[in-house]
């Protein structure tokens, strides 16, 4: 197996990320490489996306993101509009993590792919006008939705701190995999995107309190004949440390590089 991850447009504790996904890999026995955005781009070609069989991707593509300043869209252009739709119709496995919903924010197809979609600005997605999305940081207890699904396999519920959000996600479209059990999903809970960004969190308002969260950590959806699996959790170093989170990580990456995750996939775009 031969995993590359991105990174790229927003922090990520990196050493973390990269001594985990090592770790995962070489209990595995797979190869793994790292990429950085802009670079990472050009790994979508098709003269290069045949040297992995998956992506795991922690990144934030597509925005313009920086303290004290309003984040906009910038692109995607044609040519990478094309790029990642070849990789998507090839059947490539994907794995997204975190922040990684908010990639392409002015691309409804990449939320198509990955089940929902993050804003840090208000915008429209499906021809729909939503506000910004909301975080929290909090304690919450990690809860397989299917035991059976193979990314949940040998997954006990446990407790993790770590960043939610408040945020559109297709349920209707989605396999639900985990859930925050006893997480609190009201918009009162979560703190309004596009100001903490401007202003900072200790001045960035709550959400509106009829807004409410969806209880889902991790789905699994499909790009194309792609199959993806996104997680939620991945914001700190000591989630990527606790052996839980890890086995979800190894579990998605296994799966959506399979022959079954790829026949699901496929049937799924069919109708």
């Amino acid at each position: 197996m031969r995993v590359l991850s991105m990174t790229g447009g927003h922090r990520v504790d990196l050493d973390a990320w990269l001594q985990m996904l090592g770790a995962i890999c070489e209990e595995r026995g797979w190869r793994h490489a790292h990429s950085v955005h802009p670079a990472a781009d050009r790994w979508w070609d098709a003269d290069l996306r045949d040297s992995f069989d998956v992506v795991v991707l922690h990144d934030l593509p597509g925005l313009f993101l920086k303290r004290g300043e309003a984040p906009r869209p910038v692109g995607p252009t044609d040519e990478q509009r094309r790029r990642i739709r070849a990789a998507l119709d090839s059947g490539i496995g994907v794995v997204a993590v975190h922040h990684a919903l908010a990639g392409w924010p002015a691309w409804d197809e990449w939320a198509d792919a990955l089940g929902g979609r993050f804003l840090y600005t208000g915008g429209e997605l499906h021809g729909s006008a939503l506000p910004c999305s909301g975080t929290t940081i909090d304690t919450f207890t990690v809860e397989p939705v299917d035991p059976s699904h193979p990314v949940c396999a040998g997954v006990e519920p446990f407790v993790l701190t770590d960043e939610r959000y408040l945020c559109p996600v297709f349920t209707d479209d989605v396999v639900p995999l985990l859930r925050a059990a006893d997480a609190p999903l009201g918009g009162d809970a979560f703190i309004s995107t596009h100001e903490h960004v401007v202003v900072g969190a200790d001045e960035a308002p709550r959400c509106a309190a009829d807004r409410r969260a969806s209880d889902l950590l991790a789905w699994a959806s499909r790009g194309a004949g792609t199959p993806v699996v996104y997680v939620q959790p991945g914001d700190t170093a000591a989630t990527f440390a606790r052996p839980e989170y890890r086995s979800v990580l190894a579990n998605a990456v296994a799966w959506v590089s399979s022959p079954e995750a790829r026949t699901w996939a496929a049937e799924r775009s069919n109708h």
